[in-house]
């Protein structure tokens, strides 16, 4: 049931990320709802739940929105491992852990894509995009990251998330 649950927030992130989040950029930047839904299923759950659920947000924006398959799939998915890892070993509250987990969850996705972009030479320049790109997107990122936080610990620590189906022998 649990797989079921988190796939489906994963459809309707992308639901979001594609008719809602257009109308709220900020100089061509929107807040990353994935990466903040990535870095909280790792936070709670730990690996390899973290690391899945970059994996499968990560391709579905690679289907939807990507130009090469596999970008935002490596990026989320080395986000959702790395901060996986702290998953039992620091105290998790509601608000600082998660925002303190932003700034180098997105420094380690802006590496993938500055390499990704040098190695394609894209051509673009690296400073704008780091501060344009980065420091806006860290600040979204930041300030959705506790009401997204919160909704999903109070989802996975909700009994039909700990329920297993099983089908009645024929």
């Amino acid at each position: 049931m649990r797989e079921v649950v988190i796939f489906g927030i994963l459809l309707l992130n992308l639901i979001v990320q594609s008719s809602i989040f257009p109308f709220i950029e900020v100089f061509h930047v929107k807040p990353d709802s994935l990466l903040s839904l990535v870095i909280s299923f790792a936070l709670i759950a730990g690996n390899p739940t973290g690391a899945l659920v970059g994996f499968c947000g990560g391709l579905l924006q690679d289907i939807f929105f990507g130009n090469n398959l596999g970008l935002y799939t490596l990026q989320y998915m080395l986000v959702g491992y790395l901060v996986g890892l702290l998953h039992g070993k620091l105290y998790v509250d509601r608000i600082f852990m998660p925002i303190l987990a932003v700034i180098p969850a997105n420094i380690v996705k802006q590496i993938i894509m500055l390499a990704y972009n040098f190695f394609a030479r894209s051509g673009m320049p690296q400073e704008k995009i780091f501060f344009q790109v980065f420091v806006i997107e860290t600040i979204y990122t930041i300030v959705l990251m506790p009401l997204i936080f919160s909704i999903i610990i109070k989802l996975y620590n909700n009994k039909f998330m700990r329920k297993k189906r099983h089908f009645p022998k024929i």
